[in-house]
């Protein structure tokens, strides 16, 4: 059973009346590379002339060794799209279709429904479909959405909103009330082919792929936060 639940987003307080934001493996650490110095001595003798006095030999000269950069690397980010960015991203991939996943890293639903999409993904890319991920997190929460992502070993391609959440929303899907997470399926030309509205499952979302591959018709959207006995 498909659950959803509903908090204002903390970033407008004027959005959350129309804009409700549903609830949710960085890597270990990176190894230091060391470059050894290359210590080459070389001994450079003269000849000496006949009649002249033979010149000193010239001193060994070692590489000093390269100074790693001191200090705390720098963290991942996430690009940062607007809906128009991120479909012009998804025309440009060559893919016959996309499927965007919006998610938080605060979001429960989200974060369950994540590796589910890793897998979904290794899948579907023979076919010629991406799995993308948007995060709708606050920029000032990018490194928490990150940390999620690699603490869970989720490499698909990542995004992070720019701009109004609200202005995302309606260019992405008008008919997209808010609820996270959400999906959403582009085909090669971004026109958007179908919308799950809540957490979906593998076996709800492969088979609405599968038939848009296969030319058939599907509907248009599956709103399961809308859906008679579903829980918020």
């Amino acid at each position: 059973m498909n659950k959803l639940c509903f908090a204002a987003s903390p970033v407008v307080a004027l959005a959350a009346v129309t804009f409700a934001l549903g609830c949710g493996r960085e890597a270990g650490p990176r190894a230091e590379r060391s470059r050894p110095s290359a210590a080459a001595a070389a001994a450079a003798s003269v000849t000496a002339e006949p009649v002249a006095s033979a010149a000193p030999p010239a001193p060994s000269v070692a590489e000093e060794p390269t100074a790693e950069p001191v200090g705390p690397r720098a963290e991942p980010s996430l690009t940062r799209v607007t809906a128009e960015q991120l479909l012009q991203q998804v025309r440009a991939s060559g893919s016959k279709a996309t499927l965007v996943n919006a998610w938080a890293s605060w979001c429960g639903p989200c974060r369950r429904e994540l590796p589910m999409l890793q897998a979904l993904a290794a899948n579907l890319k023979p076919q010629g479909v991406e799995v993308v991920l948007v995060s709708v997190d606050e920029e000032k929460d990018e490194s928490k959405a990150v940390s999620y992502l690699h603490d869970n070993h989720i490499s698909l391609r990542s995004y992070l909103v720019s701009g109004s959440l609200q202005d995302f929303k309606r260019g992405i899907n008008p008919r997209w009330p808010g609820m996270l997470p959400a999906s959403f399926l582009f085909d090669g030309a971004a026109r958007l082919v179908h919308f799950w509205g809540g957490e979906a499952f593998e076996n709800e979302l492969a088979p609405v792929v599968e038939a848009f591959l296969a030319g058939k018709p599907i509907e248009a959207e599956t709103r399961y936060g809308l859906a008679p006995g579903k829980l918020e």
